[in-house]
């Protein structure tokens, strides 16, 4: 019952933290240094950080992280074009890893980003998803306050802080095995369907937060963009690894056999 109450008033707390206007206008400018970008129009900002469960009718930052999205996949485009060691479908598969929603709510973790972020509901209550979708209003709130000349190099300069460049090589350093086998699947099924495929994979994991390892109970592939995602019977994890890339890379080597039969 006191855990109970004590997490009623949290939820308070948090509520009218943010709807204190003179409350509202500090935590703004807090989140500003944090982010190391002063706002001419902190209305962007605002609408970046409120989520549609906020206020009924409100402005949310749904249209700023479609922005955000397109702003954030050019410039890591931009970065793995200049390595020329990188093929097509290297810099597809990195360029999506990159983007992956739990890599982009680490970035928003590292700030403390969740405790800005305005929800019905309390920030520990806030899913890694939001936590991401809301990243990318930011850096899309940041290109529109931004003079036009030099908008890419403002929200840039802004990635540089998660150190976007050395995770771009530790990526390519990690994905070295995994690369290969999976062009070699992806271009056998080209050969085999004449399309591009999308595949699909469904994890499970043991173990604690701070050392899962995980298992693929699942893959599924989609050769029409149009069409299904259609589960490769017997393609999956018969091991336990110590990362989801590990078990994706024994998932595909699987699969590409399969194709081999």
């Amino acid at each position: 019952m006191v855990a109970l109450r004590a997490f009623a008033d949290k939820s308070v707390e948090h509520i009218r933290r943010m709807e204190n206007p003179e409350t509202n206008k500090g935590v703004l400018a807090e989140l500003e240094d944090l982010i190391g970008h002063l706002f001419k129009n902190i209305a962007l900002l605002e609408e970046a950080v409120t989520t549609s469960s906020y206020v009924t009718g409100a402005s949310n930052y749904q249209r700023l992280e479609f922005l955000g999205d397109r702003v954030v996949s050019l410039i890591l485009a931009e970065k793995l074009i200049m390595s020329e060691s990188l093929d097509e479908g290297e810099m597809t598969f990195l360029k999506s890893e990159l983007e992956k929603n739990n890599q982009l709510a680490e970035f928003g973790e590292t700030i403390g980003l969740r405790n800005y972020i305005r929800a019905g509901e309390t920030s520990e209550n806030i899913s890694k998803k939001v936590v991401a979708d809301v990243f990318e209003a930011i850096c899309g709130a940041i290109y529109l306050d931004t003079e036009e000349t030099i908008r890419i190099k403002e929200v840039e300069r802004f990635l540089q802080k998660f150190n976007i460049s050395e995770r771009i090589k530790a990526e390519m350093l990690t994905a070295g095995d995994f690369l290969p086998i999976r062009n070699q699947f992806e271009n056998k099924f080209r050969e085999l369907n004449r399309c591009n495929p999308e595949i699909e994979f469904r994890y499970r994991s043991v173990g604690e937060a701070h050392q899962k390892r995980w298992q693929i109970d699942e893959c599924a592939i989609k050769a029409d963009p149009t069409g299904e995602y259609v589960t490769l019977t017997g393609v999956k994890s018969n091991n336990w690894f110590a990362s989801k890339k590990d078990a994706e890379w024994d998932a595909i080597a699987q699969a590409f056999r399969y194709m081999e039969e």
